[in-house]
C-alpha cells in the first residue's frame, strides 16, 4: 500500500458526512480507494466509448464487421449435436 496525504474540500466533507457515506466504509481510505477506482473505471469506458464511436466512422473496420457477421451468420441456426 502506498500511503497519501490528501486535502479536500469542506464542503465535499460536509456533503459525504450529510449523506451518510463515510459511514459505509471502514475508513476514509477505502472510500477514496473506492471513489478512486470508479473513476478509473469511467474513464476507460469513455475511452472505450470514443473508440468505438471512431471505428464507427473507419470504413475499413466496418467492412470487416461486414465480413465477420456474414462468416457467422447461419452459426445460430445449426443444430447441436
Amino acid at each position: 500500500m502506498i500511503r497519501k496525504t490528501i486535502t479536500i474540500n469542506n464542503e465535499l466533507f460536509y456533503n459525504l458526512e450529510l449523506t451518510k457515506l463515510t459511514q459505509k466504509y471502514n475508513s476514509f481510505s477505502e472510500l477514496v480507494n473506492n471513489a478512486l477506482q470508479l473513476l478509473i473505471e469511467k474513464q476507460k469506458k469513455d475511452e472505450y466509448k470514443k473508440a468505438m464511436i471512431e471505428a464507427s466512422k473507419d470504413e475499413l473496420y466496418l467492412k470487416d464487421m461486414q465480413e465477420v457477421e456474414n462468416d457467422f451468420k447461419y452459426i445460430d441456426f445449426e443444430n447441436m449435436k
